[in-house]
């Protein structure tokens, strides 16, 4: 049977759903679960490791994602800022080959359940599992009683195997997504890419501005991110994902202190382009930094500064090895 989540086959809803909204699974399978926020390369391990026991044993492999955040309802004030909004969390796992992804609500009979109630409800009755991986320090059930042991210990009960994947190390430390968080903020590129496996990359919808990048000479698309996490404020070289087109550029984030703004913003300056483009969704990949932001005295001088900035990201962005 079609699962609820699927709304084609080769398009997942992008809206989670509840437990009760899951139709079961019409064949056994191998299935893994969590967060899932960044799928960077310890992700990544699991899901290989996923896919090859669900070859191996003729499963369906099934993923099931977590959102938003346990922290979202259980400690909105702990809660962390994404690395990945939803859309591109289930873009990118599409393009691992996993047959079925569920994108599940973390609401309140998830966060009640006990690790044995999560096993029996969701890994059994709905994805009728038969083989779960999970990462080595995964957690599960209520105040995250359940971790990769009790499962272990759960498995022997309830006729189902379990492999726990090791931690993937980088530089002598564990892959995981507090550590790219860190490298974000500290603006360390080289490390978020090496850690995620790919760019880190802003999402958002064009918004409209104030239109000061226009009449200085530079027309900017002013982006409304989905509470990602920034790198520090500054001037980034970037390409940008605009529809099916590709565009190199310069963006800014920051409160634009030449013009005394006191909110964090994010622009972008897109080489020999001048089209609107408000409402559209862009994907700003951050390929390296140029400079720190910082108040000019005049225009003049801004103008200046913004023509130096171009031409440093041109060069960056004609490196064979950027992105």
């Amino acid at each position: 049977m079609e699962n609820a989540c699927r709304e084609s086959d080769s398009q997942v809803a992008i809206t989670p759903y509840s437990l009760n909204d899951i139709v079961e699974f019409g064949r056994e399978t191998a299935v893994t679960f969590g967060v899932f926020d960044g799928i960077h390369l310890g992700h990544q391990a699991v899901i290989n490791t996923l896919l090859k026991h669900a070859a191996h044993d003729n499963l369906a492999s099934v993923l099931v994602g977590f959102y938003p955040h346990p922290l979202a309802f259980l400690a909105p004030e702990r809660c962390p800022p994404l690395l990945t909004p939803l859309p591109k969390r289930v873009e990118i796992l599409q393009q691992f080959g996993v047959d079925e992804i569920v994108m599940l609500s973390f609401d309140a009979q998830i966060a009640s359940m006990s690790p044995e109630a999560f096993v029996e409800r969701v890994l059994l009755e709905k994805c009728r599992a038969k083989h779960v991986v999970v990462g080595y320090a995964c957690q599960f059930g209520k105040n995250r009683a359940g971790n990769a042991e009790r499962l272990v210990e759960l498995s022997k009960g309830y006729a189902f195997d379990v492999s726990v994947v090791p931690p993937t190390e980088i530089d002598g430390a564990p892959v995981h997504s507090t550590r790219i968080r860190e490298a974000l903020a500290q603006g360390d590129l080289r490390q978020s890419a090496q850690l995620l496996g790919r760019p880190y990359s802003l999402i958002g919808t064009v918004v409209h501005g104030d239109g000061r990048g226009r009449e200085i000479g530079f027309p900017t698309a002013n982006i409304e991110t989905q509470q990602q996490v920034y790198p520090p404020n500054g001037v980034y070289a970037i390409r940008a994902k605009l529809e099916e087109r590709w565009l190199d550029g310069v963006l800014n984030i920051g409160m634009r202190p030449t013009f005394n703004g006191v909110n964090i913003q994010v622009e972008g300056h897109f080489f020999n382009f001048d089209e609107i483009i408000y409402g559209k969704l862009v994907e700003i990949f951050l390929v390296k930094k140029i400079r720190s932001e910082r108040k000019f005295p005049n225009i003049e001088f801004l103008i200046q500064q913004i023509q130096r900035d171009i031409a440093a990201a041109a060069e960056i962005l004609a490196s064979p090895t950027s992105l």
